[in-house]
């Protein structure tokens, strides 16, 4: 039957802005960079070690939301947090423990897009 998800798609204004974003700040590999249409590409991003990979799509409209867009799982939040601070990743929210779940801790931010991103243990 089904085994995994290939693929979600997040929407972003400018790819190679959104590029830099992912590799250089949150240091996802490029999985597939090729001409698509109209002067836009293809461009899945893999997290490493993991089989869901993210592709970045041409926005339509607001992207603005509360509701966050991709939530990516850390051994240690805290940690996470630290490294990509000093990347210069800004974060909307420090970690925290989460009201939903009291033995998880989540971070916000946003990326370069405007796409709401948490990361949060399992």
């Amino acid at each position: 039957m089904l085994k995994c998800v290939k693929f979600a798609e997040l929407p972003v204004a400018d790819q190679d802005r959104a590029l830099n974003f992912y590799t250089e700040k949150l240091g996802l590999q490029v999985a597939q960079d090729a001409p698509y249409k109209d002067d836009w590409r293809w461009i899945e991003l893999a997290v490493p070690g993991a089989e869901t990979r993210i592709l970045l799509t041409q926005q339509t409209g607001e992207v603005k939301s509360d509701m966050p867009r991709l939530v990516f799982i850390a051994d240690d939040v805290e940690a996470a947090y630290r490294k990509l601070s000093a990347r210069g990743v800004v974060f909307t929210k420090e970690p925290s423990k989460a009201p939903w779940n009291p033995g998880q801790t989540f971070a916000q931010l946003c990326d370069s897009e405007g796409n709401g991103i948490v990361i949060s243990t399992s």
